[in-house]
């Protein structure tokens, strides 16, 4: 048996931007993987464009590719069908972590353990109103992710595009001193934009995902 992570996920409202605009933000995923997200040889599975899942083996560093994620699509704005002007992107992210017999070729036809988790959550989130959940096989842990989940559920939600930006940099490991020349900012503008997208809470909350799996 082997730990894996799975990321099941779906764009809010995708229906409601322009496809051609759309699809060029989803280059994220695409082959030849060995970008912070995907992992050469790891498998993703894409489904009519908007929702995808995939998996990883490196479970220790699920919860911030999670954020990547997060912070990748919020830093994005696309045009709108039916009006002038752009709309920014949402995701809903699922992360489970769980136990696999094997590391399935074909993600689309497993019933292993974490995809069933990740996909079943996923399903539920839009009822639930919410956008970022965290899944394991063990319920005592799951009480405490839920209402975890829950506060950065409400973090998330307030960041401005500028904020998803700075934490998209600072997600994959830049230096503030190289996100200010990426971006074109000040050192402290950058640091001001970190504290305000509320960094230190998610870096506390990997901490307690880190002592968690190491339990299931």
């Amino acid at each position: 048996m082997e730990k894996i992570a799975v990321i099941s996920a779906d764009i809010i409202n995708s229906s409601k931007f322009e496809e051609h605009a759309f699809i060029d933000t989803m280059h994220v995923l695409e082959e030849p993987a060995g970008n912070y997200l995907v992992n050469r040889g790891e498998p993703v599975l894409s489904s009519r464009g908007d929702s995808f899942q995939l998996m990883t083996a490196e479970i220790r560093n699920s919860f911030f590719k999670a954020i990547f994620l997060k912070s990748y699509f919020k830093k994005k704005q696309v045009g709108l069908k039916d009006k002038k002007g752009k709309g920014t992107i949402d995701i809903r992210i699922s992360l489970a972590v769980g136990l696999s017999k094997t590391i399935p070729e074909n993600i689309g036809k497993t019933m292993e353990e974490p995809f069933v988790l990740s996909g079943r959550a996923l399903d539920q989130m839009k009822r639930k109103k919410q956008t970022f959940v965290i899944t394991t096989s063990h319920e005592e842990y799951n009480k405490e992710l839920e209402l975890s989940c829950a506060f950065l559920d409400n973090l998330f939600d307030g960041w401005t595009l500028a904020q998803a930006e700075v934490i998209y940099y600072l997600v994959q490991g830049f230096k503030q001193t190289e996100i200010a020349g990426l971006l074109n900012l000040s050192q402290p503008s950058v640091s001001s934009r970190i504290q305000l997208a509320r960094w230190s809470l998610i870096e506390k909350m990997n901490t307690r995902f880190l002592q968690i799996i190491e339990k299931i």
